[in-house]
């Protein structure tokens, strides 16, 4: 992780978040995720969370998280979700969950675990247990080897937006837990409200 005082990790909105936009379709375009004028429909239903640098003001990472009703997020749209997680979903009230996507970052920015941190500590503060997401297939293995991460396996896996990606649930709870557990260091960097965490991972 880069000197951390060198960027700027905040939640955006209104015409701050049309440069988390451009960067996102920007950085997608370029690995050929997105075509130039594909359409991107999730706009207007996203919180969004960017890295900028403190000494140009320049976006260099972005995420979002996507509030809308379950069956109308991009991974459930996408992808054969298996019955059983279907019922589990529906079980989650409207205000517990999210699609968290779009993440991306300029290379030569080592960003991306201080993007998580915001977005995650934005998520237990609202309250949030559990995201869907479509990750990668090797981002996946990654995720399980390096991080511990309980991503759960929804649906069957799928070519989307250029790559075989895999659909993925993630506990929050269980997620911090395994951390706390098995990557204490890492856990305690993520981590800026020990209180309001346990208060989440005990719900």
């Amino acid at each position: 992780m880069e000197n951390e005082k060198d960027y700027q990790f905040k939640k955006v909105s209104g015409i701050e978040s049309t440069r988390a936009v451009a960067l996102h379709h920007e950085r997608y375009q370029e690995v050929g995720f997105l075509k130039k004028d594909d359409k991107d429909p999730y706009i207007d239903h996203s919180t969004y969370f960017v890295v900028e640098t403190v000494e140009k003001k320049e976006v260099v990472g972005v995420t979002r998280l996507i509030f809308m009703p379950l069956d109308e997020l991009p991974t459930m749209k996408h992808f054969n979700i298996f019955e059983i997680e279907k019922l589990k979903l529906a079980g989650l009230k409207k205000n517990k969950y999210a699609e968290i996507s779009a993440f991306t970052k300029m290379p030569k920015h080592d960003v991306g675990l201080g993007l998580i941190r915001t977005v995650l500590n934005y998520s237990l503060h609202k309250g949030l247990t559990h995201w869907v997401c479509c990750i990668d297939e090797r981002v996946y293995r990654y995720m399980h080897r390096i991080f511990k991460f309980p991503f759960e396996i929804i649906g069957e896996p799928n070519v989307y937006l250029g790559s075989k990606t895999i659909p993925c649930v993630l506990n929050l709870s269980e997620c911090l837990s395994i951390l706390k557990e098995k990557r204490r260091t890492l856990y305690d960097y993520l981590i800026q409200d020990e209180e309001k965490i346990m208060e989440v991972i005990q719900s």
